[in-house]
């Protein structure tokens, strides 16, 4: 890792240095230019023209080496850009010396460089070119008495840009480590986003569903291998947008011709794909564009799964009923071999258990069939308030007394009338059996939860065991030896079927079961 951090920054460097270089020729061929142009104006403005002169013209030539050299040989980066700065600080001192002292368009060749070198070299190497410069700026004065120069009234300039050149410095490298900071953070973003892509490439790849993204255009944003296998083409995930109609134009037609709603699904079949696929559409929102995500399956599949699930249930069920048959039946065997044996009043006790046996199977029987038929819903408004006193009256008048009723006034709810009726008749008559013994009534309770009208039937007996909670809307669980165990997974299916919610709701004392369903105003 940090292996190709350091790489990175190094490639950095080079084309840093490369740009460098070229900023160098650049420089020195409009300072020979302008000299040439304006020498006879402004020639008495230097000091030393012939030395000017000539040091530009070799300063030029040495920055067209040194650039080939960079370009060419890239090796020994940070020698050559030694060698660079060195070559910079000589000849901008000569040409200043040669000018007659600093001045500000030649300060800030000088500050140009002092910064370079920060961002291009580590500290140390940076600060020696730094204090070079200082000195070569400083003591260039004292060069002047081997040419007969005496005046020293620049010296305090020279001082103070000496100054500046160590604050550039300074400044040369906090860029330096901002820069390095936003390199590492770049780099390890990248690596993160490289990893990421492969990720969902993977999943993309592995995932049995087909997934195709298309834009506004309908142009293909985003396949997978699954995808590209149901509608029967062949091409690879690529960056680059596809026209959907290129590849397949069966469904460019589909969806061309129809408004595609979020949610919607729909069959498609192609003369270039074997499959029947089941489309489900949605809309995906992202910055600046609109995508239309398709998830695709095989509709052949689907269906296997459906028969495979449909045939593990009714096995599942089979075995359920068989065990719970064979119960009641081994007892009226086990009555049937005593009863030859007994005397009038065993024979009686016998009868009477065997009729008990065969009922709980009948009772077993007939909610089979009844959880078999499967009625189709038929949801319509139900007023509580009228269709508890008919309940009463009509399903439960043998213990209406048992029975207090807690109604709003004017609630209503929408649910199929006969099988709230049954769900009721099962709750009641649970919670009554369940009831305590000193206990006077059980309690029927409509109220408002959340926008929802709750219907709740508590009994006051011992209530539910922790271990059997999690079991109570199983088919034939019961806690009960004469119980089918069918009742609450009854009252929740047909809750389910009408989008009311049925729950168990723990008390300190005694069972609450809770209907949920969304109320009508």
């Amino acid at each position: 890792m940090l292996g190709q951090i350091a790489s990175s920054v190094s490639q950095t460097i080079y084309r840093l240095g490369i740009w460098y270089s070229g900023y160098r020729l650049i420089i020195s061929v409009s300072l020979i230019l302008i000299y040439v142009l304006t020498a006879e104006q402004l020639g008495n403005n230097y000091q030393y023209p012939f030395l000017y002169f000539y040091t530009l013209l070799c300063y030029t030539c040495v920055n067209i080496f040194q650039l080939f050299l960079l370009k060419l040989l890239p090796l020994q980066i940070t020698k050559q850009l030694i060698f660079v700065f060195i070559v910079d600080v000589i000849c901008l001192s000569l040409i200043t010396f040669s000018a007659g002292g600093p001045n500000l368009q030649l300060s800030l060749l000088y500050v140009i460089i002092i910064f370079s070198s920060a961002i291009l070299l580590n500290a140390q190497l940076s600060l020696i070119v730094t204090l070079f410069a200082v000195i070569m700026v400083v003591y260039q004065r004292f060069l002047g008495n081997f040419f007969d120069y005496n005046n020293l009234n620049h010296l305090g300039n020279s001082a103070l840009l000496a100054f500046l050149f160590f604050v550039v410095h300074a400044i040369g490298r906090i860029a330096v480590q901002r820069f390095k900071i936003l390199e590492t953070l770049t780099f390890h973003q990248s690596i993160e986003i490289h990893q990421l892509q492969n990720i969902n490439r993977y999943i993309l790849e592995q995932i049995e569903d087909g997934y195709l993204v298309l834009d506004e255009s309908n142009h293909i944003v985003l396949s997978n291998p699954a995808a590209n296998t149901l509608l029967g083409v062949h091409f690879s995930m690529s960056t680059e947008k596809t026209p959907l109609i290129k590849w397949q134009p069966d469904l460019f037609e589909l969806i061309q011709l129809s408004d595609l709603k979020d949610g919607e699904e729909f069959s498609f079949e192609s003369q270039q794909s074997p499959y029947t696929v089941n489309v489900k559409v949605k809309h995906l929102i992202v910055p600046e564009q609109a995508l239309i995500l398709l998830i695709l399956k095989d509709a052949q599949k689907l269906n296997q799964q459906v028969q495979q699930l449909k045939l593990a249930a009714l096995g599942q069920l089979s075995a359920s009923i068989a065990h719970e048959i064979r119960n009641p039946l081994a007892a009226i065997v086990q009555a049937n071999e005593l009863l030859k044996e007994s005397d009038a009043h065993q024979q009686d006790m016998l009868s009477r258990m065997i009729g008990k046996q065969a009922k709980r199977i009948d009772s077993i029987i007939q909610d089979t069939l009844e959880m078999a038929r499967n009625k189709p819903t038929e949801a319509q408004v139900i007023h509580l308030n009228e269709f508890f006193g008919s309940l009463l009256n009509e399903d439960l008048a043998d213990v209406k007394q048992q029975i207090q009723l807690n109604l709003l006034e004017r609630t209503s709810i929408l649910f199929d009338e006969k099988q709230l009726r049954q769900v009721m008749i099962n709750l009641i008559r649970n919670a009554l059996r369940h009831n305590a013994a000193d206990a006077e009534h059980i309690e029927v309770q409509v109220h408002l939860k959340e926008g929802r009208t709750c219907i709740d039937v508590i009994d006051f007996g011992t209530g539910v065991a922790k271990r059997d909670i999690s079991q109570l809307f199983k088919p034939f669980f019961s806690t009960e030896i004469k119980g089918t165990g069918l009742g609450l997974y009854l009252s929740h299916s047909f809750c389910e079927a009408n989008h009311a919610k049925l729950t168990y709701v723990e008390r300190q004392q005694g069972a609450c079961f809770r209907i949920e369903c969304s109320k009508i105003h």
